[in-house]
């Protein structure tokens, strides 16, 4: 590919007006640069989601937009999640460029990574992952829990790549591609992965974050890791179905010792706790199957019922 790519660089925010003035003026020095270098053309844009904040975001976006018609943006009716709004986002631009990367709007993902993108875009990649070097600037929970999410889903079968974020670019081939998944709790950095177009990686360093705190709460994360693990794995499901099989061996064993206690010993003294521990260890076994099964069902009942994952209340072309 020798001539300049329109690029579109889609930034999902929640609660980011602090430093949303400050990641445009950076984002478009890159931009800037890049154009000038004749690697994307000039008609390159970006496009800003607010995902329903209520600190002024929007307000900031409006006036960004006035001052650049290169600026865009997409106001959501309420805060429907990053994901969604991700999605929201690249479904937008989908018909308006040729590559489009995504990258949060608090600008820890470097943006000097870009070009790289870019790059391998230009040799041919659909899919080029963002991978972080290291996550010198998380907290030791989320360093430990992130690196126990990337594991579990490996063990569960799911092709993930370890310590990729949403810093990704998607050709407009695979944008199409994408659109083709309709459901609800989609998992980006799974999903992509499915397409089976050709894929590529830049590694990059996570900067400190300048404004405010990561709207990733625990909560947040690890709503995000059940919607994975049940999006993609049936392996759960499968350790249910073994725990059953099991706990009816089990229980045949203790059917026959308890017939040959009563017909060939003569003991039929019933002691409390060998009927109370298997109780509850039965008891709880099932509780743990009935919960793992219950996750699958809320998926089913989620995408069923067929809602929009995500509410226009203001668009700026």
């Amino acid at each position: 590919m020798n001539s300049a790519i329109k690029l579109a660089i889609v930034l999902p925010c929640f609660n980011e007006n602090e430093s949303l003035e400050l990641s445009v003026r950076e984002l478009f020095l890159v931009i800037h640069t890049l154009i000038d270098d004749d690697v994307i053309s000039g008609d390159s844009f970006m496009f800003i989601v607010d995902d329903g904040s209520t600190d002024g975001s929007w307000a900031t976006i409006e006036r960004l937009h006035n001052g650049n018609q290169s600026v865009k943006g997409l106001k959501l009716s309420r805060n429907f999640g990053h994901q969604s709004a991700l999605l929201a986002g690249l479904s937008m631009v989908t018909n308006e460029c040729d590559a489009a990367i995504s990258l949060d709007a608090d600008l820890q993902q470097d943006p000097s990574a870009i070009r790289q993108f870019v790059d391998e875009f230009r040799k041919g990649y659909d899919i080029v992952l963002g991978v972080r070097n290291n996550r010198g600037s998380d907290q030791w929970l989320k360093k430990q829990t992130a690196s126990g999410f990337y594991a579990l889903m490996k063990a569960l079968g799911v092709n993930i790549v370890p310590d990729h974020a949403d810093y990704r670019l998607l050709s407009k081939r695979a944008l199409d591609a994408l659109a083709l998944f309709p459901e609800p709790n989609n998992f980006l950095r799974a999903t992509c992965l499915l397409l089976g177009h050709k894929v590529s990686t830049v590694y990059f360093d996570v900067r400190e974050r300048q404004f405010g705190r990561s709207k990733y709460t625990l909560g947040k994360m690890i709503r995000l890791a059940l919607h994975a693990i049940t999006s993609f794995s049936i392996v759960p499901l499968r350790i249910v179905a073994a725990i059953g099989f099991l706990l009816f061996l089990c229980s045949m064993v203790m059917l026959l010792y308890a017939l040959w206690q009563v017909f060939v010993v003569g003991n039929t003294v019933l002691g409390w706790a060998s009927t109370i521990i298997p109780i509850y260890f039965i008891g709880g076994i099932q509780l743990i199957c009935l919960g793992v099964v219950s996750e699958y069902i809320a998926q089913i009942y989620t995408t069923v019922k067929n809602r929009p994952r995500w509410i226009c209340e203001d668009k700026l072309d």
